[in-house]
């Protein structure tokens, strides 16, 4: 883990989709989210606030996405008044700002962006103004950044402080939906009711019971299964895409959020399942790259042969994120295995002798990195990673799976591993991957991973008995998605913030 900083700078940049979300709900227009500026990450995790910023070239994407947005919003508005007058302009305008802000703006700053509409040098029409109104909006601090900064001290402390209440909707909001607070939410705040944690608790059934949950609960799994922050598809080498479409990338990335949604909406409804799931949702050309049953130009559930393959870890965006352009990549995939399901820390690696990619014939892969590794000063890391590692030999950096090697050697993917105070063994990934979704210590990653989501900082001492009670939920619901937001969501630390502790 790197610096540890126990306390949130206030001000939360938001992420790419939370700023795609965002736009996507208060104007009911999509842009293309890989034009939105990307969050940093950080040890695996892009919800870390300390690490965020936004430079010069960044501003001026925001401001042109912003644009774009409202190019595409402001004709299609449909107000019940005339766009083309101040008055109604205005109106428009005032509403937008009031959700775009999520309820914090001030009124001089209001002032300042409702006078755009009357700027010659803003537009030459009503409508025009109104865009660059938009556009303004959406590239200011008041959108782009979470304030959580609180307004009085907490009983006792002299650096925690309770979030006002319109930061609680937004941390709420973006929680569930990583998109800001609906007008429900900001009529709660404006009523002083959230922070009572049964108030918050009804809001969070009402959240998770819209369509947009289904979209929110993606940024916190792709991030947990190093999907945003790895390699991609498209970056693979011309060999391993040989016989692939250029649409592969993004209909791998289809078939992984709607396998998500499956899991957690229609399915276990746990974080854990996703490791051991019995099915992806596929189009033709990922069916056939992954030998499953045929399906068509649409997303279709196909069952899997859970001997070969089960869960996220072994789909195409996942395996791609952490292998290398070409070949295999059993370290890097051991590596990923243990910090990022696990929640292990594995120091970095000694300077180890480049290995030939193609084995001699009288010695596998495996046996050769197993040699490579077996002096004692590199079995503390190993013996975790490479276990792991080599259950991922059949499986090449997109997907495909094959039982023996190129000289047609049968794969060796068996193996034992120490997770805590136990050991796990597994005779494929798809059996180490069942294991893992089984496993306790996943379920105490998962709440560690989940509150570093929802605060934007790493655990320290202070927060270990609160971290404890998350990790006890996760277990005992088995990393149930309802029941762990729950957890979080009603306890008093998700309506306070620790500043400078």
């Amino acid at each position: 883990m790197p610096e540890e900083r126990e306390s949130s700078p206030g001000i939360r940049l938001l992420t790419q989709r939370e700023v795609h979300n965002s736009i996507r709900d208060l104007l009911g227009v999509s842009l293309d989210r890989s034009l939105i500026p990307r969050e940093e990450f950080i040890d695996g995790h892009g919800h870390i606030s300390w690490a965020q910023g936004a430079g010069l070239d960044d501003v001026e994407d925001y401001y042109e996405l912003g644009r774009e947005a409202a190019r595409q919003a402001v004709p299609l508005m449909e107000p019940g008044c005339a766009l083309d007058t101040l008055g109604c302009a205005s109106d428009v305008a005032e509403d937008f700002l009031s959700r775009a802000f999520r309820g914090t703006g001030t009124a001089e700053q209001r002032q300042y962006y409702l006078s755009i509409l009357e700027a010659p040098e803003a537009g030459e029409t009503i409508p025009e103004r109104l865009e660059t109104l938009i556009a303004t909006a959406l590239s200011s601090p008041s959108f782009l950044y979470r304030r959580e900064l609180g307004d009085e001290f907490v009983d006792g402390s002299a650096y925690v402080r309770w979030l006002t209440d319109h930061e609680i909707a937004s941390r709420l909001s973006f929680l569930v939906w990583q998109s800001g607070p609906d007008q429900a939410l900001l009529d709660a705040a404006e009523a002083g009711e959230l922070r009572d944690p049964q108030a918050r608790l009804v809001h969070l059934d009402r959240l998770l019971d819209d369509e947009r949950a289904r979209v929110g609960q993606l940024g916190f799994v792709m991030d947990w299964v190093g999907a945003e922050a790895g390699r991609r598809i498209g970056n693979k080498d011309p060999e391993v895409l040989q016989g692939t479409s250029s649409a592969l990338e993004a209909l791998a990335d289809r078939s992984l959020e709607r396998t998500i949604q499956d899991v957690l909406f229609e399915g276990a409804g746990t974080f854990a399942a996703l490791l051991g799931a019995e099915r992806y949702w596929v189009e033709q050309e990922l069916a056939a790259l992954l030998e499953l049953e045929p399906a068509g130009a649409e997303l279709e559930a196909r069952d899997l042969d859970a001997t070969v393959r089960r869960g996220l870890l072994m789909h195409p965006t996942v395996l791609a994120a952490h292998t290398k352009e070409s070949g295999v990549s059993p370290f890097l995939l051991g590596k990923f295995v243990y910090e990022n399901v696990l929640c292990e820390v594995i120091p970095p690696p000694i300077e180890l002798p480049e290995v030939d990619p193609e084995p001699p014939e009288d010695q596998t892969l495996r046996e050769q990195l197993e040699a490579l590794t077996e002096p004692a000063e590199c079995q503390g890391c190993h013996v975790r990673i490479g276990p792991p590692g080599f259950a991922f030999l059949p499986f090449d950096p997109i997907g495909r799976h094959a039982f023996a090697d190129g000289l047609g050697r049968p794969y060796d993917t068996t193996g034992t591993i120490p997770v805590g105070e136990t050991t796990v063994s597994f005779e494929s990934a798809a059996q180490l991957a069942l294991a893992l979704s089984q496993h306790d210590n996943t379920a105490r990653c998962v709440a560690r991973r989940l509150f570093r989501w929802t605060y934007g900082y790493f655990e320290g001492v202070d927060a270990a008995p609160y971290m404890n009670e998350l990790a006890d939920e996760s277990v005992a619901s088995q990393t149930g998605m309802r029941e762990l937001l729950g957890a979080i969501i009603g306890s008093d630390q998700f309506a306070q913030v620790r500043l400078g502790g």
